[in-house]
């Protein structure tokens, strides 16, 4: 069953267009990275699916509904983002910024009642922030800060998650340990997962399906076994790769091939 269904969408900024004609559709439950080069418009097609971007032609519906049809509180109570940068200047505590999460379930003034503090308590336990939950944003490490801030997209309870780019200004350990937690999400929670991504190997063992994004418009969409070849990289990055079988997983990987004079 499709949860997210795009038909023949373009959107952008001002009044141009950023990406053209998309059709495509995510199916519930799915893990689906978006790669591209820097201003293919991987995070332009993210913030249209969050209903952020006026100028748009085409439609775009979530969990069956017209994302332009949507308030803001509506979309929150489908969809939870995580975007790529945050303030680290935050003076909030890792609870009170995971409890930020709760906003579309309560009323302006409203309390947290006992369903929020245990859906609270369950998403620190699932991102595994729980011992962080008195320390300032300002005093995490980029990782730390990431899974919090997952968490409290988490804490949202939707059914889609999005994130763009995740593992941005990350070492190669926090990155596996927030695609680790994304893909339990995906597994033991059900969740439908897009996200952005410039890591191609990172991608590669925890996605479904990839969609190549070139020139705003979609290249190829499909298993990473059938799309990562030495071709699909030329062509959608410009790019030389040796791409070879992991040993172990059996999937593609790939491996810059050096310029020699």
């Amino acid at each position: 069953m499709a949860i997210v269904e795009v038909e023949d969408l373009s959107a952008g900024y001002g009044d141009g267009f950023v990406i053209h004609d998309l059709d495509f559709s995510l199916e519930a439950g799915e893990f689906v990275t978006i790669l591209g080069k820097n201003g293919s418009g991987k995070s332009t097609l993210i913030k249209t699916l969050l209903g952020l971007l006026k100028n748009v032609a085409g439609r775009a519906k979530v969990a069956g509904q017209d994302i332009s049809r949507l308030n803001s509180r509506q979309i929150a109570k489908i969809v939870a983002y995580v975007p790529q940068i945050f303030d680290a200047t935050f003076e909030f505590t890792v609870q009170e910024i995971i409890h930020m999460g709760r906003y579309a379930h309560q009323g302006r003034f409203e309390r947290p009642t006992p369903e929020d503090e245990r859906t609270i308590e369950e998403v620190m336990r699932s991102a595994r922030v729980s011992p962080l939950k008195d320390k300032k944003l300002a005093h995490l490490s980029g990782g730390e800060r990431q899974r919090v801030f997952i968490a409290r997209a988490l804490a949202q309870d939707t059914p889609l998650l999005f994130l763009d780019e995740p593992s941005s200004h990350l070492d190669i350990s926090y990155q596996l340990d927030v695609y680790r937690l994304l893909k339990r999400l995906q597994e033991e929670k059900g969740k439908t997962i897009l996200c952005t991504e410039h890591n191609i190997n990172l991608a590669i063992p925890f996605s479904n399906r990839i969609m190549f994004l070139k020139d705003g418009r979609i290249h190829s969409l499909g298993p990473p076994r059938d799309l990562i070849t030495g071709e699909s990289i030329r062509d959608v990055f410009a790019a030389e790769v040796d791409v070879r079988e992991n040993v172990h997983s059996r999937l593609p990987e790939i491996s810059l091939i050096p310029k020699t004079d």
